[in-house]
């Protein structure tokens, strides 16, 4: 079922937040209540002149707005770039699985999920940027998706703005970053408790 991942994942981050995070940590609240609103909205759409558009990549487009609108103006215009790089990725692998399935030797999502994060990395390298990660992502599939739809509308095609399917695309992205912070953090644990380790025999 389509949407079964994108929903697995909110539940999973808002149990984390809810009961798993420290309750002073400045981001508990917003996380949390990000959650639920998305998945809430998860079965409902809107008619916007020939397309229907489901509520979830509308509430998405909001808070990237939202998070893009406190950066600095130099941050923007490379959050521009880097939103509109990657939501050409988005519609071309898009495209090119409609027109010419034969190409895809691997299922469509995860060719687009894999790009995303390989792209969010080299756009912001840094492991402190992985928040600027999560919202280039979040960006630049909105702007994919319509990248996608609009052609498709074109040439007759009917397609849902943000349905499922996106939103699976979407969390898989998420998915591999928020794992690949994980193991980075475990990294980082493991290397700190081995360079204490060696310090307390040095003293010895």
């Amino acid at each position: 079922m389509d949407g079964v991942f994108y929903l697995w994942l909110l539940w999973g981050i808002w149990t984390y937040t809810t009961f798993l995070l420290r309750k002073s940590h400045p981001d508990r609240f917003q996380l949390s209540f990000i959650c639920l609103v998305l998945i809430c909205v998860f079965p409902y759409g809107l008619k916007i002149g020939p397309f229907e558009v489901a509520l979830p990549i509308i509430v998405l487009a909001l808070i990237c707005i939202l998070y893009i609108r406190k950066l600095s103006l130099k941050q923007k215009l490379y959050m521009l770039v880097v939103v509109m790089t990657m939501g050409m990725i988005y519609g071309g692998i898009g495209l090119l699985s409609i027109y010419d399935p034969v190409l895809m030797f691997v299922d469509r999502d995860f060719i687009i999920s894999l790009s995303f994060v390989l792209v969010s990395f080299f756009f912001y390298s840094h492991s402190s940027l992985y928040q600027l990660r999560i919202i280039a992502i979040g960006g630049s599939s909105v702007i994919g998706d319509f990248f996608l739809g609009i052609p498709l509308y074109k040439v007759g095609f009917s397609y849902s703005l943000g349905g499922p399917e996106y939103l699976d695309i979407v969390a898989l992205s998420i998915g591999l970053l928020l794992a690949l912070k994980a193991v980075e953090e475990l990294n980082q644990f493991v290397y700190f408790k081995t360079e204490t380790n060696k310090g307390e025999m040095k003293n010895l």
